[in-house]
């Protein structure tokens, strides 16, 4: 199985890029997924966050209110680096049981059928800095890179004001970051059509290879530019 970490600020084309390699044939995981997990009624870290960010936080139903929890969270540095300690070891194991399944899945396909196809598993990223200590359940790391006044404009056209927009991508990881510990880097600067094949002759590239190991830093490939 090859597991590729896909990871990118808010509004720069991650999910653009996770769904056309879904379409291309990969399993993708969306941490976003997960963290929805963590926060479900029965998670076990449901009383730390309402003891660190208020019992309102819960809706009369149980679930977490996340929107509120979000702007407790991004309201200060502290707060936020609070909701990531309690939230990304509930994560961490939930992505790994969840490479875990998907990897016996692929051993009982082998099993009825040695010449059944390698899985593809894509990880979608929004804050590959804090993924830091599981580095190593990834084969390689692809980073979305985009100009902030489009991923200004994207994350404004989808509802969110120029103020939310900025207080949360200060806190991702920059664009240097992500290019400094990716294997290729995709430049969302085109039309759709033109990224969306970038990112199929990628797919197509890689296979040919087969899944051959991709050493990170931007050494394969660099940084695509449609």
């Amino acid at each position: 199985m090859h597991v590729i970490y896909l990871a990118g600020g808010i509004a720069s084309g991650k999910s653009t890029v996770a769904r056309v390699m879904k379409e291309c044939g990969a399993e993708v995981i969306d941490l976003d997924d997960l963290s929805r997990q963590a926060l479900a009624p029965w998670s076990p870290i449901i009383p730390k966050i309402v003891e660190e960010f208020g019992a309102d936080v819960l809706r009369p139903n149980g679930l977490v209110d996340r929107e509120k929890l979000a702007a407790r969270a991004f309201s200060s540095e502290e707060r936020a680096v609070t909701l990531e300690e309690i939230e990304l070891p509930v994560i961490d194991d939930l992505l790994r049981m969840s490479i875990s399944k998907l990897r016996d899945e692929e051993a009982a396909e082998r099993e009825k059928d040695p010449e059944a196809a390698e899985k593809v598993v894509v990880v979608q990223i929004p804050l590959l800095d804090r993924m830091r200590g599981s580095f190593n359940m990834a084969d390689e790391i692809v980073g979305v890179v985009c100009p902030i006044p489009a991923r200004r404009a994207r994350a404004i056209q989808r509802g969110m004001t120029p103020a939310d927009f900025d207080r949360r991508r200060e806190k991702q990881p920059s664009d240097r970051y992500i290019q400094a510990h990716s294997s290729y880097v995709f430049n969302n600067i085109r039309t759709m059509d033109v990224f969306e094949q970038q990112v199929r002759d990628w797919w197509k590239e890689r296979a040919e290879a087969g899944w051959a190991p991709a050493p990170r830093g931007g050494a394969h490939g660099g940084v695509a530019r449609a």
